[in-house]
């Protein structure tokens, strides 16, 4: 007989106001929910173009879908194939209302307690969760780090875009699980031969909270996306951060349009990656009309004989 596993117990942080409280919630329980982080207008203007980009990816076939296999998760079972929920991608691209999400004033308060002060954006994204797809396995963000570190080099600000509610998809959350290492994300093959997800026995519970809340966790949390069980769409938006010698999840530098590199200010080429860290990782040739702030590299000359 397999042996049950155990799992510490941990209290759940309820939403609150309190900067000093949500950063003591990060620190003992993995996330913290806090209330009223984006303005009403702000709120509105960001759920409105969200969903204005989605549905103008949807009308040119260009739109990332996913929800559709065993895990929930984005990859190679979604992109173009047709799949209830969707992801939308480089979003610095895509409106100057998400630079705003940049320059805000939580990512200062909170993200360095977690990754130090030389932190990168990784990705700005959006997801939205529709009816018929399925729950996210539980996993960590940190996943692809191949060992335990003792503190977080990714973590994640979720922007809630509507109210979260465990019946359209609420992010499920496993309360201290930020200290127990990383989940086990495994199938097994049933005697009628069908390999199924191994389920995650831990305890979760929903980041229940209004639009407008952020929910803030370490990158090693387990956690996972709900179903959304009702008729109305459920987005969000994911301002993901890592450690400056990790490789961004968006490459950045590289992907930025013209007009939108030449508009951003010395602070945000920093956090967008264009500060080579220590002066050794992510020095840039200027072979795109683009360099580091802190670094000069003339490595792009032409040969000669």
């Amino acid at each position: 007989m397999t042996a049950v596993p155990t799992f510490p117990p941990c209290r759940s942080p309820a939403p609150t106001r309190d900067l000093d409280q949500l950063r003591r919630d990060i620190a003992e329980c993995g996330y913290g929910i806090l209330l009223d982080a984006l303005a009403p207008d702000l709120l509105d203007a960001l759920r409105a173009r969200v969903l204005e980009q989605a549905a103008g990816e949807r009308a040119h076939d260009v739109a990332y879908y996913f929800g559709d296999d065993q895990t929930g998760m984005p990859g190679t079972h979604g992109g173009h194939k047709p799949a209830p929920n969707q992801r939308i991608g480089n979003l610095l691209n895509k409106g100057e209302v998400f630079r705003t999400l940049l320059n805000h004033p939580l990512i200062g308060e909170v993200v360095p307690q977690m990754l130090g002060r030389d932190y990168l954006l990784s990705s700005l994204s959006a997801m939205i969760m529709q009816k018929g797809g399925v729950a996210q396995v539980i996993h960590a963000d940190q996943q692809f780090v191949p060992f335990e570190t003792p503190q977080a080099v990714v973590c994640n600000v979720v922007w809630l875009l509507v109210d979260f509610s465990p019946e359209n998809g609420g992010t499920r959350l496993v309360p201290g699980s930020h200290l127990w290492g990383l989940p086990e994300i495994r199938f097994e093959r049933g005697a009628d031969g069908v390999a199924r997800l191994a389920p995650n026995r831990a305890p979760t519970v929903v980041a229940q909270a209004p639009a407008g809340s952020a929910l803030v966790f370490d990158g090693r949390l387990w956690h996972g996306a709900g179903a959304n069980t009702t008729d109305q769409p459920r987005p969000a938006l994911f301002s993901y951060y890592c450690a400056p010698f990790l490789r961004q999840q968006e490459n950045i530098p590289l992907s930025l349009l013209d007009e939108v590199y030449e508009s951003l200010t010395p602070a945000e080429l920093k956090v967008l990656g264009f500060e080579a860290h220590n002066r050794g990782l992510g020095r840039i040739a200027p072979v795109l009309g683009r360099a580091n702030t802190n670094w000069s590299d003339n490595g792009s000359g032409v040969l000669t004989p």
